[in-house]
């Protein structure tokens, strides 16, 4: 039997090993940590490290704009002024995180990781097991790690595992070539539904970046017509 590979989910790319703060920890020590580690947040987490909240940067940052967000208003955005103003007043973590934080499940796959951080319009996502416990952190760049995979091991990937899935007599048929993490297909198949079901796992592949769809049919299996005319042809054959 065939197993197809399978799909990297974000404990494959996430850094488990996170540095994080208690909701009563000082401004000053936030900033050591972002510093002394190279890492741009925090999360923040309760005593049984369920995380509550995230400090990032920018957040911290709003502390040397005090003076600029006492003085301006906003028509436009007032709701977010006053959180701006209240996280810029703010001493310990508590006061100053973003919350609650985004969190993702370690068993998530990539493409749902990346579409909540678009949605959410973040840049990380603090992941977490079935408690509800803080595992590791994924980032942007983590999620774009899975695109650094080599030509050869896509090719190598599609030739054994969906062509001989698709395929179980005369493999060769088909071809495949890849080149910047796009396949090209070529080659024939028997059925035209093969060749959008063909392309499609390809195309879900971890590291595809496009497929080229190349694959030709000897016979239209989603023409109705022709289905009912090749189902009566064997039907008399079979008299």
């Amino acid at each position: 039997m065939i197993r197809l590979r399978r799909r990297q989910t974000v404990s494959d790319v996430m850094t488990s090993r996170v540095h994080v703060a208690r909701p009563m920890t000082p401004f000053k020590r936030l900033v050591q940590l972002i510093e002394e580690n190279k890492i741009s947040a925090v999360p923040i987490v309760d005593a049984q490290g369920v995380p509550v909240g995230i400090v990032s940067e920018s957040d911290l940052l709003l502390k040397e704009r005090r003076r600029e967000l006492e003085s301006e208003s906003s028509l436009l955005h007032p709701r977010r002024r006053r959180q701006e103003r209240a996280k810029a007043e703010g001493v310990v973590a508590w006061e100053i995180m973003t919350r609650p934080p985004i969190t993702v499940r370690s068993d998530t796959n990539l493409a749902q990781a990346a579409r909540l951080m678009q949605e959410r319009n973040v840049r990380r996502l603090v992941v977490v097991d079935e408690r509800d416990k803080i595992v590791g952190i994924v980032s942007r760049s983590d999620l774009l790690q899975v695109f650094l995979r080599t030509d050869e091991e896509l090719r190598d990937d599609v030739l054994s595992t969906i062509v001989p899935s698709m395929l179980l007599s005369a493999p060769e048929s088909v071809q495949v070539a890849v080149r910047w993490n796009v396949v090209t297909l070529s080659g024939e198949v028997d059925r035209k539904s093969d060749v959008e079901i063909f392309a499609r796992m390809t195309r879900e592949l971890d590291g595809v970046v496009d497929v080229v769809n190349r694959l030709t049919h000897r016979w239209d299996d989603t023409d109705v017509a022709t289905v009912a005319s090749a189902s009566v042809a064997r039907s008399f054959r079979g008299i």
